[in-house]
């Protein structure tokens, strides 16, 4: 009979092999998008009037590197700075329509992925993995310092997966 294994030895090996993964599929899983202009994108859909700044907070990056990436998604056609009435030195982000085409189709790729990952699974197990893995990740986000992104549940209603 084998030892059993320490479930955080388990859990760690699981993650390091997770994001192994995840990084050689990555340009599949964001559409040829990067990581990063995923997650800017995502956040962008999903939080209410968001700001440049609000983006340096919540990854935790410089100014200067919100300030190309956000560039780099103009020149796309995916993002579009606006004034922002009540501060006039202010701009708030705008997914444009292609933006939030982009990334709509990405996000139904990837959770088609998953629904095909998780096809034989029980939809309890699925469902439980759901809320360990949320909390997992919302634990580990409070414990870094950063401020957690919002839910997906507050997207906009066009953003999120009907039925």
């Amino acid at each position: 009979m084998e030892a059993e294994r320490d479930p955080i030895e388990e859990i760690h090996q699981a993650i390091v092999q997770f994001t192994r993964s995840t990084r050689t599929q990555s340009n599949d899983m964001y559409q040829g998008l990067s990581f990063v202009a995923f997650g800017v994108l995502s956040y962008v859909d999903s939080a209410a009037s968001p700001h440049a700044k609000d983006l340096a907070d919540v990854y935790g990056l410089d100014k200067s590197t919100v300030s190309r990436q956000l560039a780099e998604l103009e020149a796309q056609g995916l993002l579009l700075r606006v004034p922002a009435a009540h501060l006039p030195r202010a701009q708030l982000l705008k997914l444009t329509p292609k933006g939030r085409r982009r990334l709509a189709v990405t996000r139904a790729r990837q959770q088609e992925g998953l629904r095909r990952l998780f096809g034989e699974w029980a939809e309890e197990d699925v469902a439980v993995f759901g809320r360990l893995l949320a909390r997992f990740v919302s634990e580990s986000g409070r414990s870094s310092g950063l401020p957690e992104l919002p839910p997906a549940s507050s997207r906009p209603p066009h953003t999120r997966r009907k039925g």
